[in-house]
This record gives structure tokens, sequence and C-alpha cells, in this order.
């Protein structure tokens, strides 16, 4: 089975989750792909500014968890749905 690119990965995840975390979302790349290099936390952020960037994703709530770390939550957009088909 072949792998797709990371960004539409976190693109599908998304979708399939109505909203998630950036750090919810390093962790369930970082079992998909073990080995990609681009599959850390600077990586996942800037594939998520990318996608937010071109409206694919839209940022709903930012807080900081117990270790002090900034949770970005996104939701896909209606854009970014409309795009899915080009994904399956």
């Amino acid at each position: 089975m072949s792998q797709m690119p990371v960004k539409f990965r976190i693109l599908q995840a998304i979708n399939q989750n109505k909203e998630l975390s950036n750090q919810e979302l390093l962790e369930i790349l970082k079992k998909e792909y073990p080995l990609d290099r681009c599959v850390n936390g600077e990586g996942i952020d800037n594939c998520l500014l990318s996608l937010k960037t071109g409206g694919m994703i839209k940022l709903t709530q930012a807080v900081e968890d117990s270790n002090g770390k900034l949770k970005l939550y996104y939701k896909i957009t209606d854009y970014g749905m409309n795009r899915m088909k080009y994904i399956y």
C-alpha cells in the first residue's frame, strides 16, 4: 500500500475527526509515517500553515496545555471539503 503525501493526510485526518490539534496530528502521523523526516513539530506546523493559507483549514481555538505548549485546533473549511475529492 502506498502512502499519500503528509500534507494530504493531514487534511484527511482533520476531515475525519471534525477538529484536531497540531499535537494530536503529530501523534497520528508519527505512527503512520515513522521514517518521514517531515513528521516533527515544526514540519507539521509548516504543513498546517500552508493548508491554512490556502484556505483548506481554519484555526478554531488556541489553548495552552499543561506543559506550557500552545495547542492549535483546526477544522476543515467548505473549500477544503470540496477539494477532498482530489485526494481520494
